[in-house]
């Protein structure tokens, strides 16, 4: 009897550590899911507003050459790290969750191989569209949401000359989209320019925000459309039209 009740307690302990094992395991690889998500926000701003998420309404993504690199080598980084997780054990809504931060991954990074991010621009996407859907993308209720509105105006042409340092890249790999469709593109930037779109924050301020601070931000969206914004929509209209 005495036996068997060591038996006993050495199988209860060991269940017990094994159980420790894969909890530590479990919290060690959803911190991992976490900090990926946390990285892909930092790294994609204008996504992370779409979520709701507008810690980041100052910035815009990084579309150059060096900030698509630098992503890449992350997601090198993240791949090793989930496969080095051990699931064994795990329950199945941890495995699946494992398996489907690995595929996204691979998929990433082989998306990367084939250089798909040389073709950043169609007619259905492309910055010249995300930048026209800034003044719709976030609400404008403090000074704070009208001031990181005006330093991702001020990142536009920023953003536009990366995109064409991008599609260079494509244009040396032979990767270009179709003639009649880039095309559009050039339109499409005439079409926003006269639209304006980006003055629609300047007519209706909430009434939180003093007259003072209204004739401000208005002055500085106004100087920002019309001497950056604007003439980097043309800019890239004509790189798009005559490449």
């Amino acid at each position: 009897m005495v036996v068997f009740a060591l038996l006993l307690n050495a199988g209860r302990a060991s269940v017990a550590s094994e159980s420790a094992d894969v909890g530590a395991r479990v919290a060690v690889q959803n911190a991992l899911f976490e900090e990926w998500y946390q990285s892909d926000l930092t790294a994609h701003p204008e996504r992370a507003t779409a979520y709701g998420d507008y810690r980041y309404n100052d910035r815009l993504d990084g579309r150059s050459l060096a900030a698509l690199s630098a992503e890449n080598a992350k997601d090198q980084d993240f791949l090793a790290r989930i496969r080095n997780t051990r699931t064994t054990g795990f329950p199945d809504q941890d495995v699946m969750s494992h398996q489907i931060m690995l595929r996204a991954l691979q998929q990433r990074i082989a998306n990367y191989a084939f250089k798909e991010y040389e073709m950043p621009v169609s007619q259905m996407d492309g910055p010249h569209r995300d930048f026209a859907d800034l003044p719709l993308a976030v609400p404008f209720e403090s000074v704070k949401q009208y001031e990181d509105y005006i330093a991702r105006l001020h990142q536009i042409p920023r953003a536009f000359a990366e995109s064409e340092e991008v599609l260079r890249a494509g244009m040396r790999d032979n990767l270009m989209p179709v003639r009649f469709l880039l095309e559009k593109v050039s339109a499409q930037c005439d079409g926003v320019i006269k639209a304006d779109p980006f003055l629609l924050p300047t007519r209706k301020f909430p009434p939180g925000i003093s007259p003072e601070d209204q004739q401000r931000l208005t002055r500085a969206i106004t100087d920002t459309v019309t001497n950056e914004v604007l003439p980097a929509y043309k800019a890239f209209g004509v790189f798009i039209a005559t490449e």
